[in-house]
């Protein structure tokens, strides 16, 4: 029974792997003419790295001939040798081998020259047609990575580590590209080159030659017994690179947390154990792959010692000529180099198809949050809620709720810290689907809709808004391309963000800084309003959204918020009950629940948890006075 569970995860290994691959093939198709190209230009390079090789033969026999040399080609029984004495046959007439010897090295010196010049232009344009198509290659799955994480709900974004995406968009990406699409582009061009080699070496002795490739069953046994070794070690080097770009993240994010708490040698121990991790399994790695090159150079060299034993014994014997023997060696050499890159290419491909399943992992990842079809373009009555369910990992956070929203009402939401009210914001938005239950906007499930259209119903203000790192127009209108001059400027208005930013330095083009650092609290929830104002939305969300101000800031951004509502659909979640005493419904959550529900003065006559919330506060706001 552990034999065959033993056996299918090797097969299911084999079939990811080849699964992988062609995935990644279907890439290149776009590529398929820059492939072509790059395949021809290889195959001469190839070609004219063989003839700069065999061009050692007429020097060899004009040495060993004394200038004498028979260049008649000689009837063989093996068609791979016909083949290269007419090609060799036409080289001496092309250099004139029978002419004075003088003229002769003139001539073999000058195609020699032309011949390496040549190898060498199209090894150059193979270089670059080699890394547009890598290059473009990575680029398209890059594209279609990031694509799939902007399309990807905000459920996946919970469960997995912002570094550890970020290192799979970056380095799991550019690892496919190095040790797998590059691999491969470099095994098509050193396969020509052995394919050719292994033709001459065929021609000059069949016998010499299987003697010099005796070893290649060696090294294939060598390369298959560590290819378990190099995807475990490449997995682990992979992971510990998401672990510490996710540390990274991290830390650049809380720098402010972490100066505040001298933190700085909790974040460096952290960070060097993770960068350990992985230089511990990058050594590992390391090992295995010079390993291979490292056992297969030694069996080459005593192939190359056996074959110039043999050989030179078949030289003594009047068997072989020579300068036969010595090309031989020569050829034999130049394909060593070749077979050593074939063999790390395979040894490198390994670490890509291990990248190669964490980019697909997230490609293959199926979304919570599923769109409709149903487009939706206006809100004319209510939303209703229906006796919702929802749990984080099996913790229950909406436990049967059930509420209506009735259209241009202003609506708010209370409750204690984890009592459930921001989580009912991101289903209304669904951001999350519930576990049972459903949410209806005008009679129709949302789940039934199409998400961007009604989302599109919405103008979303938070706690924390992300701002970019670009102008302030561009963060207002973000997302919003087509967005005129004037909608900006009203949008800034009612946010009551107009006249702060008519008094920075450059006005709409000022750059805020990353997460809008530049700019303080109560700016960025202004320019946070006036982008949620300038889509028009018939539903306006404020998520706690003076929370985090002071007083001052608080006030201003209160007005701002006050002057968005008018006429417009209101969902409010709110921490300070102040703001929200002139709403027509106030809902009361506690433990994932409505506990009480009404105006502001129907639930300051219920002595319930609204009236404690209440006094608590309007004690606190005394004591500070």
């Amino acid at each position: 029974m552990i034999n065959d569970l033993k056996d299918k995860t090797k097969n299911q290994k084999k079939t990811n792997s080849f699964s992988n691959l062609l995935r990644i093939a279907k890439y290149v198709v776009p590529f398929k003419w820059l492939m072509a190209l790059q395949i021809v230009l290889n195959t001469i390079f190839s070609f004219l790295n063989t003839v700069s090789v065999t061009l050692i033969l007429p020097i060899l026999e004009l040495i060993f001939s004394d200038g004498k040399v028979n260049t008649e080609p000689v009837e063989s029984t093996n068609p791979l040798n016909n083949i290269t004495d007419s090609f060799f046959d036409f080289m001496y007439s092309l250099i004139g081998l029978r002419d004075e010897g003088g003229d002769v090295l003139y001539k073999i010196s000058a195609l020699i020259i032309v011949v390496f010049a040549l190898k060498n232009i199209f090894k150059y344009v193979a270089g670059i047609v080699s890394t547009k198509l890598e290059e473009g290659i990575i680029k398209s799955i890059r594209d279609r990575v990031f694509a799939k994480l902007t399309d990807l709900s905000v459920d996946f974004f919970s469960a997995n580590r912002q570094g550890n995406l970020i290192s799979i968009l970056t380095n799991d990406v550019q690892v496919i590209n190095s040790s797998t699409l590059n691999s491969i582009t470099v095994f098509l061009r050193e396969i020509i080159q052995v394919l050719l080699f292994l033709m001459l070496l065929l021609s000059i002795s069949p016998i010499l030659t299987l003697i010099a490739f005796s070893t290649s069953i060696i090294s294939f046994f060598l390369v298959r017994a560590a290819m378990k070794f190099l995807r475990r070690y490449a997995g682990r080097m992979q992971a510990a690179m998401g672990e510490y770009t996710s540390t990274l993240s991290e830390t650049i994010t809380g720098i402010r947390v972490i100066k505040a708490y001298n933190a700085e040698d909790t974040a460096n121990e952290k960070f060097t154990s993770e960068t350990g991790k992985y230089v511990q399994s990058a050594v590992k790695h390391r090992k295995i792959i010079e390993l291979i090159p490292t056992s297969n150079e030694f069996f080459a060299i005593l192939a190359l010692c056996v074959v110039l034993f043999v050989g030179g014994g078949e030289v003594l014997n009047g068997q072989m000529e020579p300068e036969k023997l010595m090309l031989f060696l020569f050829a034999l050499f130049s394909i060593m180099s070749p077979v050593a890159t074939i063999v790390n290419s395979i040894s490198r491909f390994q670490h890509g198809l291990v990248a190669a399943e964490r980019v697909f992992s997230v490609l293959d990842y199926e979304p919570k949050v599923m769109p409709g079809i149903e487009k939706i373009s206006d809100f004319n009555a209510q939303i209703e809620i229906k006796d919702l369910v929802f749990s984080y990992d099996n913790s229950p956070v909406i436990d049967g709720v059930s509420l209506v929203l009735p259209k241009s009402r202003k609506i708010a939401f209370v409750g204690s810290s984890g009592s459930g009210k921001s989580t009912m914001l991101d289903l209304i938005i669904r951001f999350y689907d519930p576990n049972s239950g459903k949410i209806e906007i005008d009679g129709q499930d949302i789940k039934m809709l199409d998400t961007k259209s009604y989302r599109s119903l919405f103008g979303i203000v938070g706690q924390e808004n992300m701002l970019f790192n670009d102008t302030i127009r561009n963060n207002i209108k973000y997302g919003f391309k087509s967005a005129t001059e004037e909608q900006i400027i009203n949008a800034a208005k009612k946010s009551n963000a107009y006249d702060f930013i008519m008094n920075t330095k450059n006005g709409f083009d000022t750059v805020v800084g990353d997460r809008g650092v530049t700019l303080s609290g109560g700016e960025r929830q202004r320019i946070a309003i006036a982008r949620a104002l300038i889509r028009g939305p018939q539903i306006l969300i404020f998520d706690e959204a003076t929370s985090a101000l002071d007083a001052e800031s608080e006030k201003i951004v209160q007005a701002a918020i006050n002057k968005s509502l008018a006429d417009k659909t209101a969902i409010i979640v709110a921490h300070r009950l102040a703001t929200i005493i002139d709403c027509d419904m106030i809902y009361v959550f506690d433990k994932g629940k409505i506990a009480e529900s009404g105006t502001h003065k129907e639930l300051i006559a219920q002595t319930g948890i609204y009236k404690m919330l209440y006094d608590l506060q309007f004690t606190q706001a005394a004591l500070k006075v």
